[in-house]
This record gives structure tokens, C-alpha cells and sequence, in this order.
């Protein structure tokens, strides 16, 4: 603690060119773009977690509308119809994998308002 007070103590005394030279300094040194987005370093370690996590979109069951699920997962998978028939078929089954959870979100719910039982995991 007293070692932050006494760098607080040396920086209230310093100059405006001298902070200038100060921030000029720690940016290049740290690779720091910008101050102002830095809030909290557990903010910087969390996003880099997130941006790590891969999400699985499972089908687990297609339901009573399997044609309109064949077509979904023929389209979202870029599949020809026998692929995607054999895919839906073979429930429980994973149908999709991404890094964006908004991504898979939007296409569960598709699924889901067609009948279908579908759920999204991550890879931890």
C-alpha cells in the first residue's frame, strides 16, 4: 500500500507534459490503445474467456414437422436432402457448432417453432 501511495504521491506532482510523456509511455509499453476502455482487468480476462467458449447446437428431437426440420437443417449446414434427412434421423444429434451463442440462439428457436426439441452447450 505504500508503495501505490507513494507512485500517487510522485504523479499528483508531475506536470501536464509529464503525464502526457507518462501515458504516451505506459501505452507503448503495455500495448494499450486506449485508456478509457479499461475498466476493470477481471472485465479484460472475462471477454477473453467468452471469446474462447465454443457453443454446440444438439437436435434432440424433431417433433411432428420432420420435413420442415430437414429443410432447416439442409439449409443452415449448406447439406443436400439425403445429408439432412439422415442428419435429423439420427437424433440426439449435434447439428452445429460456433463461437457466436446469438448465432445458434436464432436457429434453435427456428427449430423450435417448427416443432423440434433442440439445445445449445458450450464446450466446457
Amino acid at each position: 500500500m505504500k508503495n501505490i501511495e507513494n507512485v500517487l504521491s510522485l504523479i499528483e506532482n508531475m506536470t501536464l507534459i509529464d503525464l502526457n510523456q507518462l501515458t504516451i509511455f505506459l501505452k507503448k509499453k503495455y500495448n494499450i490503445k486506449n485508456f478509457e476502455n479499461i475498466n476493470e482487468p477481471s472485465n479484460i480476462i472475462e471477454k477473453r474467456e467468452n471469446e474462447k467458449k465454443e457453443y454446440f447446437l444438439n437436435l434432440l428431437n424433431f417433433g411432428k414437422n420432420k420435413i420442415s426440420i430437414i429443410k432447416t437443417i439442409k439449409d443452415m449446414n449448406n447439406l443436400g436432402l439425403k445429408e439432412a434427412k439422415e442428419l435429423v434421423e439420427s437424433c440426439p444429434v449435434l447439428i452445429k457448432k460456433s463461437l457466436d451463442f446469438s448465432y445458434l440462439e436464432s436457429y434453435k428457436e427456428k427449430l423450435e417453432n417448427l416443432g423440434a426439441k433442440a439445445d445449445i452447450k458450450n464446450n466446457e
